[in-house]
């Protein structure tokens, strides 16, 4: 299916748009989504980065990854809201936070990533592919 989505922060200061349809789109619990996104999981989608762009002054957080690059986490300085992230490990990719898309009715996660730092308490009934670490590439 062709994607086409747009999304902002909770503000409105940092809006975005895609064109490419989605690499992937999955629930992530390892503990930095789980940190930042004040959850037990982040659902996100891998976007191709052509075709990808933003508006608006983000902040940035960079964290090492488990691939042992840096993780670009992107915010809105004003309302605080993680919009999207880049990996040094995934070039060419922009990883979208769901909950920032006007629209993600049409969502439909394909795996769990990190599953061995799911919480224990958390169930999502599914039978979704689940991946201790990262997927195999």
């Amino acid at each position: 299916m062709a994607w086409q989505g747009s999304g902002r922060c909770h503000c409105g200061a940092i809006s975005f748009r895609f064109s490419a349809t989605p690499e992937a789109t999955f629930y992530c619990h390892c503990s930095d989504c789980q940190r930042t996104s004040g959850s037990p999981f982040s659902v996100e989608l891998m976007v191709p980065a052509d075709g990808f762009e933003s508006e608006g002054e983000f902040a940035t957080y960079t964290v090492t990854g488990d691939s042992g690059g840096g993780v670009h986490r992107r915010f809105c300085p004003a309302c605080g809201a993680g919009v999207f992230l880049e990996c040094d490990s995934d070039p060419g990719f922009v990883f979208v936070k769901a909950g920032m898309l006007d629209d993600a009715s049409a969502l439909a996660p394909e795996m769990h990533i990190f599953a061995s730092a799911r919480q224990p308490w958390v169930t999502v009934a599914d039978d979704l592919p689940r991946y201790d670490r990262m997927p195999p590439a």
